[in-house]
């Protein structure tokens, strides 16, 4: 547990061991609401504000060395979806992979028109005349 809570610190995820009734009062009128019923038995609560999948990672990475943890409820954004959604939040890309995954895909059509052009170029044999060209021009002056 210690060892769960301290990767939790370092990777921005909140986790608490709260009773049930005043984690209920508490996501009164939030959009975890939704999630009130299944606030029953013991629960570890894990909350993450930067990055969605960080709590859905650190929770399937525990639960693999602990038979006893196990996922009850996923609530995201006042949708409640079964404990099987866990693998599918800690599937989720990280904030800085998501924008290289991003970068990449803007990047791509640029890089496809500069390879077509340069295919071009050298099939019509332009770049070694350009070069050609250039140094006679260099030899007169």
């Amino acid at each position: 547990m210690t060892a769960m809570r301290k990767q939790a610190r370092e990777t921005g995820v909140f986790l608490k061991v709260v009773k049930n009734t005043l984690a209920s009062r508490a996501v009164e009128g939030t959009e975890f609401a939704v999630a009130q019923d299944q606030m029953v038995g013991p629960l570890l609560y894990a909350f993450s504000l930067e990055e969605p999948g960080a709590a859905g990672r650190l929770i399937k990475e525990a639960a693999k060395g602990n038979d006893k943890l196990k996922a009850k409820v996923v609530a995201i954004g006042g949708e409640v979806f079964p404990a099987s959604h866990v693998d599918v939040l800690a599937s989720l890309p990280t904030r800085d992979q998501a924008l290289a995954m991003l970068a990449r895909v803007l990047t791509e059509p640029v890089t496809m028109f500069a390879r077509a052009i340069k295919a071009v170029g050298e099939k019509q044999g332009g770049g070694d005349v350009a070069a050609d060209a250039a140094e006679p021009a260099a030899e007169t002056a």
